[in-house]
This record gives C-alpha cells, structure tokens and sequence, in this order.
C-alpha cells in the first residue's frame, strides 16, 4: 500500500492508503488479519482534483458499506495531510454520495445528508427499536443502562429475527439529559465498534426530532464524543481524528 497509516474517527479505527487500483475481498481480510490494531475497516483515498477524494471504503471482513461517516472524517484528513488536495474544505465522493469534510487541525466536521427513519415500532425480543437510515440501516433501541446491556446477545437476535434480511446496525442508546446520549452500536460486517458516525447521525435526527433532546446535543460512544448539530436545514457532525 502506498502512504499508509492507522487513523482513528473517535475511536472507530481505520487501516488508510493512497488509492492504487481494485482490492479483493480476500486481500481487505488479510490487510486486516495483519493490522498492528483492531481495525474497523479499510480505506483508499483516490484524488479526483484539489478539493476532491474519492474514499474506497470495506468493512473488516472484506464487505462494501453504503457509508461511514467517521471514515469520511479520516479520508478528509489523511487526503488533506498526504497532499492529496489543497484545501481545507474538502469534497469527499463516498458511495452513499457526496460529503462536505473541513479540516480544523485534530478536528474534522462533515455537512451529512439528513436521514430518515420511520416512527413505529420494531419489536425484538421484547423491546421496541425504530428502523433509521442515512443511506445504511440503523435500528435505534433505548435501553435503561447502556453499559451493562448485552449488545452481543440482542444483536444476534435481531439477524435470527430476519427482520432486516440485508443485516442491520444496531445501537442502543440512553439520553441522559437534554444535550446528551450515550450509546454503544454492533455494525454489520463488523461487530460491536467503539464509535458510529452514520448511527450518531440517525440516532440525533430521531431524537431532536421527536423532541427527546435539543439541538445541539453530543453522543458519547466508548471511544469518545461526537457533538451533532442541526443549522440552516443542514446536518453536521464533528470529532476528533487522530493517527494510532
């Protein structure tokens, strides 16, 4: 690979390189296989033009995601620190469409597409989530305490519900007062992550727009904090993205 590094989008973590051409499903596994980290998933960042990447993104185990914000975060960063573009406002092509990342040095904020989601009820093994989607599907549980729920166990229920035959994310969430929730998210194609930046926006849009927070509002994952906001008919999310 060439221009490689480890990159972290508040604690979702990224093998990240200089797009060279095609990469097999087997060889993203392998890359993985030989990670020095736990990694999420692999990115290729390709250069359209001086404002403009492309991000190639899998999953851990070789799979294409339709987004992932936190890896939009590192494609803008590792693109605007590599020279790959010249500015600091950078265009980023993901495969879901177009994102909108500026760069304030550790800092990175991305104008995402506003998701959607639809207000009844999905039951699961006796609780209640509501489908969302920002281009990849998100199920939104509340749960009383976040930290000692069982992510694992009710994520495999949720696949052997055949609910979402195409798989799903599923995030359990607690609004601890009016300008924050934490949350945990088990990713498909990955496992439980210790952040999710597509699930961070679903679960704000859901939230502010059913009046359980204000805007704005962080969301606390295990990895850190990702601070959501709401302004001129736009959505943005900023963080943290740091190099391992």
């Amino acid at each position: 690979m060439s221009n490689f590094a480890y990159m972290s989008g508040t604690g979702n973590d990224f093998i990240v390189s200089t797009y060279t051409g095609p990469t097999s499903e087997i060889q993203i596994i392998s890359l993985v296989a030989d990670s020095d980290y736990d990694v999420d998933g692999v990115i290729f960042v390709e250069s359209i033009n001086n404002q403009t990447v492309k991000m190639h993104y899998f999953n851990s185990d070789g799979t294409t995601a339709e987004l992932c914000v936190n890896g939009v975060r590192c494609t803008a960063k590792y693109a605007y620190d590599n020279d790959l573009v010249t500015e600091s406002m950078i265009t980023v092509q993901a495969p879901v469409g177009t994102l909108i990342a500026t760069i304030e040095d550790s800092i990175v904020k991305v104008s995402a597409p506003t998701p959607t989601y639809v207000d009844k009820p999905i039951y699961i093994d006796e609780l209640s989530g509501i489908k969302a989607e920002i281009g990849n599907p998100h199920l939104l549980v509340e749960v009383d305490e976040v930290d000692s729920f069982d992510l694992q166990s009710f994520s495999k229920k949720v696949a052997m519900s055949n609910t979402f035959p195409d798989g799903v994310n599923v995030e359990i969430y607690q609004i601890i007062n009016d300008n924050f929730i934490k949350t945990r998210v088990f990713e498909r194609g990955v496992g439980e992550t210790d952040a999710c930046g597509s699930g961070a926006l679903c679960l704000f849009n859901y939230a502010y727009s059913e009046k359980k927070v204000l805007n704005p509002t962080t969301i606390q994952f295990p990895g850190g904090e990702l601070d959501l906001e709401y302004k001129n008919e736009e959505f943005f999310l900023s963080g943290t993205v740091t190099y391992l």
